[in-house]
């Protein structure tokens, strides 16, 4: 049962008649009337006795009356101390972030939070994973996002999962299968794969996600990061595994994503935050980060 409708009820029996009522509460008659009929449907009985000129409440009806009252003024304690909770609540939350993917990361939740917690300072720090763990490792963050990994030595790092997604290979445009509409893993079987040499963090998010479908990268090489994988995928006409919904602000022309089709590949990014971390503002965040 909606709580607008017990208020309407109440209004109803203080004001009398439905038209004061409806006055009271800024809406017509005829929505007033229909809100209290799902009343009466819902409870199972008459709650008013009505007429042309007046209208009164049946011995249900004064029942309800006292209930809807109680449950009114309890509702209302309760919201009045939330805002409170709300308004008074102060503290730091720092919020590390993965730049090229904020949007698909949070959505409007760090808006959201700033809006609804006025007193809290939200501070955000653009990060690449490997940063990610090194900063709350060092508890220099409250939150970040990683991609879910059996990292060593991180049992005290917690995950509440973002987006499950397939992998792709991201190539030159000048590479034999850049024309290919999707790719399997035996097309990849000699195919050389780059990985990052400051970003161990995705290398072994990806790395354990092959090896759950059973497959190995034979030949290897790293460069030095992110931005240096364009022109080495040039050079060496080698392959760059992402997750197929990243995006490739421009590099369109220059770079080809081919979807790998193969039952079970999948990488997973979270929210990850310390377990030891007892600030009120984590949970709240996270809540707020999963609507």
């Amino acid at each position: 049962m909606r709580i607008e409708h017990m208020r309407e009820f109440v209004a109803i029996r203080e004001e009398g008649n439905f038209s004061r009522a409806a006055r009271s509460l800024f809406m017509t008659q005829p929505a007033l009337s229909r809100h209290v009929q799902e009343v009466e449907r819902e409870l199972g009985v008459r709650l008013l006795n009505r007429d042309k000129h007046s209208v009164s409440l049946t011995d249900a009806g004064e029942r309800a009356y006292k209930g809807f009252r109680q449950i009114l003024r309890a509702y209302d304690r309760l919201t009045d101390d939330i805002t409170s909770y709300k308004a008074g609540l102060t503290g730091r939350l720092c919020i590390g972030m993965l730049y090229y993917t904020i949007r698909q990361d949070f959505g409007d939740a760090m808006e959201r939070f700033a809006a609804d917690y006025p007193g809290v300072e939200l501070r955000r720090y653009s990060y690449q994973p490997q940063e990610v763990f090194q900063a709350l490792a060092e508890e220099r963050i409250d939150v970040g996002v990683l991609p879910r990994a059996n990292y060593p030595d991180a049992e005290w790092l917690c995950y509440q999962d973002i987006l499950s997604d397939g992998l792709a290979a991201l190539v030159s445009v000048s590479h034999p299968l850049a024309s290919r509409d999707e790719l399997t893993l035996t097309d990849l079987e000699n195919e050389t794969t780059v990985l990052l040499r400051d970003d161990p963090y995705s290398n072994r998010c990806y790395m354990e996600a092959l090896d759950c479908v059973g497959f190995s990268q034979r030949n290897v090489i790293y460069t030095d990061n992110i931005d240096t994988v364009p022109m080495e995928l040039k050079r060496s006409r080698s392959i760059y595994l992402i997750p197929q919904s990243l995006p490739l602000p421009g590099f369109e022309g220059e770079l080809a994503k081919i979807p790998i089709h193969a039952e079970g590949l999948v990488v997973t990014k979270s929210l990850v935050w310390r377990g030891d971390n007892d600030s009120p503002l984590v949970p709240l965040f996270l809540e707020m980060a999963r609507r």
